[in-house]
């Protein structure tokens, strides 16, 4: 009898507020509009970003309410709001004084139409929305569509070249020709003929220009990677970026990201196929190394901003031993596909023209490979240890969709193969019971007793991209347009899950989610995206063993001082998790107690209020935190 795992479904449109951040390179101005206030504002792919005196805020999503990316175009509305919206059509609104965005509809992303870059008009209360193949009239104050056609005269709307509005008359040109209609905007929902496409006359020319759009180039960003593919964490110390076509690096130190350094000193393609390549890993010190395709195996130093070569291994340097060519007849390829931080060195896997091979080198560039007749394939894709035994994912061939895992001893001699009957495994993660989870391309599943189980998977016509495990045995999985997923094993048994849907609106840059790392030391969890990297802190991934105990990391608050109208919220972290931390103001009357689950992680969150909901006054707050013996005190300040 199959074995399979019961999954309930709980998709959650949450938003995590000040918990994210977002790194972004691309400064592609899609649309700009001079507002009311003389500011600019200008729709971007990560955002909105508004331009005023000189100074820049970007609104980006779980930022100010605006839950949306990917913009292409942006309107400033008569009374004084700023309308804008994506290329899936997600229409967002900001009134004149208020400092949010609210999403006022989302109905055209059914259609899976692609909303035109800065073509947009708006005319009264009616915003005329250009798609690749629709032209729609929307209602910004009714929030609702009036009307879409995708037909107007004779012609299709494949090929819109300009919308021009003056008065009462509205202008579409089209790569065959230019089409006029009489509208009377404040009365449009009379308008019994708008569907009707003989409704529309030709027009020999559009007589007047439109005013000219401001220019305005962005700033810099801090961010140097135009897109993302892997990600590599140093556990406590920041993460590693590897993207921009896989032939660059960027480290993250500290909150700051040092320039993007060439990831191929040997001019090899530096393709690396796909996102399907795990082929990153990082060393707890900032060390790292990579596995390029064609260009062998190198590892780098900790050295930040930019890294420095340490060593590399290729056919070249190793008679064609550790790894090998991928084959003679394409030349002096070396193929390295699945990398893993071991202590004191790392693991790798590589391609062979017969069977793979696996290699270990120490941080000193010793190395050795081991390769077998009976191995599963000549393409491994993945490596990872595990209490000595070493776990390679394979796949038949380089183009094959199926495949499993091998299993070797800590004398890299083959124990036990087992093929995957859910496709070749993308991407592998153990979780703290052992149990080793595997996503394929379309499917989860969990590695028992030599045997491969199958979820009853919900998600349909989804592409996964990644899995990892964070400290406390959640799952996270990425994929390819769908955002990423938590999921929680019920009662700690892999046979009974729980899932939470994060995406755009819950923080996201974008839903493209190339690859997923969490430092647990921490409590972050990375996703990479063509956009660049999201970052989402939470407790929930975080190991909080040992804190409050001898040579625990020091218990400490932050930001201090607090302000709760600029920073929201106010962290004690390194507290431990059985304990009980209490808050007291200047005279020794107790504010606030957090215990059990507000100590998840070893953080308390504090926003600033009172056990009765209410904001306290400013002035100075103590903290007490309490586990048994072991206690830990410090002092809050409270300023407005």
């Amino acid at each position: 009898m199959k074995n399979t795992i019961a999954i309930y479904l709980f998709i959650v449109a949450f938003s995590f507020a000040n918990e994210w951040e977002h790194y972004t390179a691309q400064n592609e101005v899609r649309d700009i509009v001079r507002a009311e206030d003389a500011s600019l504002w200008l729709a971007m792919p990560y955002g909105l970003l508004n331009v005023k005196n000189g100074a820049e805020k970007k609104y980006m999503p779980s930022i100010n309410g605006l839950n949306a990316a990917d913009f292409v175009q942006v309107f400033a509305l008569a009374n004084g709001d700023i309308a804008g919206a994506t290329k899936k059509g997600v229409i967002v609104r900001k009134e004149k004084k208020s400092q949010n965005f609210e999403i006022i509809n989302e109905s055209y992303t059914e259609k899976e139409r692609t909303l035109l870059n800065g073509l947009g008009k708006n005319a009264k209360n009616i915003l005329v929305l250009p798609f690749n193949n629709a032209l729609s009239f929307f209602d910004y104050v009714q929030k609702r569509s009036v009307l879409t056609v995708d037909k107007i005269g004779t012609s299709s709307l494949e090929h819109i070249k300009r919308i021009a509005i003056k008065n009462d008359s509205i202008w579409v040109e089209l790569a065959d020709a230019i089409w006029k209609r009489e509208i009377d905007w404040e009365k449009i929902y009379d308008d019994r003929f708008l569907a009707d496409p003989n409704s529309w006359s030709k027009a020999d020319t559009i007589f007047f220009d439109d005013p000219p759009k401001p220019a305005y180039t962005p700033h810099g960003s801090n961010f140097f990677l135009n897109e993302v593919k892997t990600l590599a964490v140093m556990q406590g110390e920041g993460v590693i970026a590897w993207g921009s076509d896989y032939n660059y690096f960027s480290k993250m130190q500290n909150g700051t990201w040092g320039r993007a350094f060439w990831a191929n000193p040997k001019e090899y393609n530096g393709d690396q196929k796909n996102y399907q390549t795990k082929s990153l890993a990082a060393q707890s010190n900032g060390n790292f190394a990579f596995g390029n395709w064609g260009a062998g195996f190198t590892a780098f130093n900790s050295n930040f901003p930019v890294a420095e070569e340490v060593f590399w291994l290729h056919s070249q340097n190793t008679n064609n031993q550790c790894p090998t060519n991928f084959s003679a007849e394409e030349g002096d390829w070396t193929i390295v596909q699945g990398v893993t931080a071991i202590d004191n060195g790392y693991l790798f896997s590589y391609v062979s023209a017969d069977n793979y091979g696996i290699g270990i080198i120490d941080n000193k560039g010793n190395y050795k490979c081991y390769k077998y007749k009976e191995n599963s394939s000549p393409a491994a894709i993945g490596i990872l240890e595990k209490d000595g035994e070493i776990f390679v994912a394979w796949k038949t061939s380089l183009e094959a969709k199926d495949g499993g895992i091998d299993i070797y001893n800590n004398k890299f001699e083959l124990i036990k193969k087992t093929p995957s009957h859910f496709g070749f495994p993308l991407d592998f993660a153990f979780d703290k019971n052992g149990i080793l989870w595997l996503v394929s391309t379309n499917k989860i599943f969990y590695l028992d007793n030599f045997e491969f189980k199958e979820p009853v998977n919900n998600l349909s016509n989804v592409v996964f991209s990644s899995i990892e495990v964070d400290a406390n045995n959640g799952l996270w999985l990425g994929t390819l347009g769908g955002g990423a997923y938590s999921l929680t094993q019920k009662n700690g048994k892999p046979d009974s899950l729980t899932y939470k849907r994060i995406s755009i609106r819950s923080g996201l840059l974008n839903e493209l989610v190339y690859d997923i790392a969490i430092d647990t030391l921490k409590g972050l969890v990375y996703f990479a995206h063509d956009l660049g990297v999201s970052v989402y802190s939470t407790a929930e991934v975080r190991s909080a063993n040992g804190f409050m105990e001898s040579g625990a990391p020091k218990v400490f608050a932050y930001p201090n001082p607090f302000r709760p109208e600029i920073h929201r919220r106010l962290i004690i972290d390194n507290v431990s998790e059985n304990g009980i931390v209490y808050i007291f103001n200047s005279s020794g009357r107790r504010v606030r107690i957090f215990e059990k689950a507000d100590l998840k992680g070893g953080r308390v969150i504090w926003n600033g209020t009172a056990e009765n909901g209410r904001t306290v006054s400013p002035g100075l707050y103590h903290y007490f935190a309490v586990d048994g013996k072991n206690t830990a005190k410090g002092k809050i300040l409270l300023e407005r």
